[in-house]
């Protein structure tokens, strides 16, 4: 393996860890959990989860051009008007959203992040390279993972610190 392979390995397996911290902190949670939001004009827990999946798809379906019809079809879970789901939906919105962009980090060669997709943002077309998409599902993911730990944790409920779960109440006092 190249020190370049090893290198992405090495961030691909990190934000592997986050998306099963996502997971573990989704899976239990009630729909009023899931309903629960930081401010009244913010997005509730689900819908952070629900969009993190949608953008996923956007970025990896449309720009890439990687995954399938049923892995387009999460691309629907952030449009006003969706159904909320439950939080072993979201699970395995993550999951499957998570093995299809997992395959492409592990295929994808230097040469292939460095390849350029155009798209299209209020009528202004870009260029950007592959690995420019890839870094920004991923700081994306982490913002939004962000903002759901930040939610969970307001309301009590077990949150994403620290790279790992964390439970409020069993915190070592200072």
């Amino acid at each position: 393996m190249s020190e370049t392979s090893e290198t992405l390995a090495f961030f691909i397996q990190g934000w592997q860890h986050y998306q099963e911290q996502l997971c573990k902190a989704l899976a239990p949670l009630s729909a009023e959990q899931l309903a629960l939001r930081a401010a009244p004009n913010l997005r509730s827990i689900g819908e952070l989860a629900g969009h993190i999946i949608a953008v996923r798809v956007g970025w990896f379906y449309y720009n890439l051009e990687e995954g399938d019809e049923k892995f387009a079809a999460f691309n629907t879970w952030a449009e006003p008007g969706s159904p909320p789901r439950s939080g072993s939906e979201l699970v395995s919105g993550l999951e499957q959203t998570w093995q299809v962009m997992q395959e492409v980090l592990e295929r994808y060669t230097l040469a292939d992040l460095q390849s350029t997709v155009q798209d299209e943002w209020k009528g202004q077309i870009y260029t950007l390279t592959r690995g420019w998409v890839i870094w920004h599902v991923m700081e994306h993911d982490l913002h939004h993972g962000g903002e759901l730990a930040y939610s969970l944790g307001m309301h009590g409920l077990a949150a994403i610190e620290d790279g790992g779960m964390r439970d409020p109440a069993a915190q070592p006092s200072l």
